[in-house]
């Protein structure tokens, strides 16, 4: 009986602790499964806490989906447990658009390198009426992060308009979760962040649109809301004082909706019965 026991108490310490899965803004049923990993935003560990991404070629440290209904993004901070008192923060997923001219702001750039707009989540202020999931448009420009600044696309920081996620008492525009307990080979146990947003509402109120090429950056804010500097860490390496050059993925080019390209086989496949049918 004590082998049986120690036997148990053996496997059980060898078992890979389990995740908790949070919904933080929003229940979501339909996230995607399949995940793409986005080329250069792995990271080395820094802060080692909430606010650090970490990624290697064996666990990478961000991913991108799209399911036609909601593109997602999901990136990986050093932390092993969430609650729902872990995030007190903001955490950026910057994009900037190939061939777009961001938005005018304060501040100069001589790089030639922005981001145009971010989803962020603000979990300092998490109150989703008027912060949470968040649509951010460039407000301050510079040459390193930690002089970026973002404004809220509605352009008051502290109410929910028609033209910000989940604004004018819609509820489906952008949901976010975290998934913790994630193993990796040489950061210890991790947390999935993960973002969806609606292609409904980026189409309606936003400049982002399929067909376009994007690179994504990621940045988080300890301690703070969203309308502050970036003073945490920067994805891919970088850090608050890096230019803003890098700490970018690669381009990935979004495509164009797979509706499109269903109507223009259904519309041969008609054709072609129709041509059947006349001989």
């Amino acid at each position: 009986m004590r082998v049986l026991i120690i036997a148990i108490l053996v496997c059980l310490a060898a078992t890979p602790g389990s995740s908790t899965l949070i919904n933080h803004i929003g229940t979501y049923t339909n996230w995607t499964t399949s995940w793409t990993a986005l080329p250069g935003l792995n990271d080395p560990v820094g802060l080692g806490d909430e606010h650090d991404f970490v990624g290697d070629s064996s666990n990478p440290g961000a991913y991108w989906a799209d399911n036609g209904t909601y593109v997602f993004f999901r990136f990986r901070v050093d932390v092993a447990a969430v609650t729902s008192t872990t995030f007190r923060d903001a955490h950026f997923v910057m994009i900037n658009v190939a061939g777009y001219n961001y938005p005018a702001a304060s501040g100069s750039n001589t790089n030639g390198v922005l981001p145009d707009v971010a989803f962020a989540w603000d979990s300092k202020s998490n109150d989703p009426l008027k912060h949470g999931l968040e649509m951010l448009i460039l407000s301050r420009k510079d040459n390193t992060w930690n002089g970026i600044n973002f404004n809220d696309i509605d352009t008051n920081g502290g109410l929910k308009a028609a033209n910000d996620i989940n604004g004018d008492g819609r509820t489906t525009d952008g949901y976010v979760r975290t998934d913790d307990g994630q193993a990796t080979a040489n950061f210890g146990t991790t947390t999935f962040m993960d973002y969806a947003i609606s292609w409904n509402y980026l189409t309606n109120y936003t400049v982002l649109a399929r067909g376009q090429t994007w690179s994504i950056g990621l940045a988080s804010i300890a301690n703070a809301t969203d309308h502050n500097n970036l003073t945490s860490d920067i994805g891919g390496g970088a850090d608050p004082t890096s230019a803003t050059t890098v700490g970018w993925s690669a381009p990935i080019n979004i495509p164009e909706p797979a509706t499109d390209l269903l109507l223009v086989l259904g519309g041969g496949i008609t054709w072609v019965f129709s041509r059947r049918k006349r001989r």
